[in-house]
């Protein structure tokens, strides 16, 4: 075989060598890229959430929530549907003051709702078991991931 001959036969081989290793890069890209935008995270976040009269620490089996002049639970994990969506059960409880004495020692019974776009976590509360139970409109919160709640607490 000439010289010619031989480096046409290289330059051949690198060509589809580095073809195949393109190929298996742009499969790999693809593929990353869909994951990561059809799947949201599994649950919220663990760790701290605060906003303005709401500091929320979010556990592996709920949270504990913290407001101007309430306290809260959720007792189930934070688990999202596709749209980024949750809805929990807990508890609310007013602190102090004469609301305190009409309500039940371990609070009443909300249905918490949340919304998490990125860092951000759009929440609120509905009292009773049932929507239809609730005369008033929920309470609505928005909270930041790693930020602590700005809280003006009761006396």
């Amino acid at each position: 075989m000439n010289p010619d001959g031989k480096k046409s036969v290289v330059i051949t081989l690198l060509t589809t060598m580095l073809t195949l290793v393109l190929f298996a890069a742009s499969i790999e890209n693809r593929s990353t890229a869909q994951d990561s935008t059809h799947s949201p995270p599994a649950g919220v976040s663990l760790g701290l959430w605060g906003g303005p009269d709401l500091e929320m620490q979010v556990t592996p089996h709920g949270a504990t929530l913290e407001f101007d002049c309430a306290q809260g639970t959720i007792s189930e994990p934070l688990a999202l549907d596709q749209s980024g969506t949750f809805h929990a059960r807990g508890s609310f409880q007013t602190q102090g003051g004469a609301a305190r004495k009409v309500q039940p020692s371990g609070g009443i019974n909300v249905i918490y709702s949340g919304n998490l776009r990125g860092e951000t976590l759009q929440i609120e509360f509905t009292v009773g078991e049932n929507a239809g139970e609730n005369k008033q409109p929920p309470q609505k919160f928005t909270l930041i991931r790693g930020q602590a709640g700005n809280l003006k607490k009761c006396h």
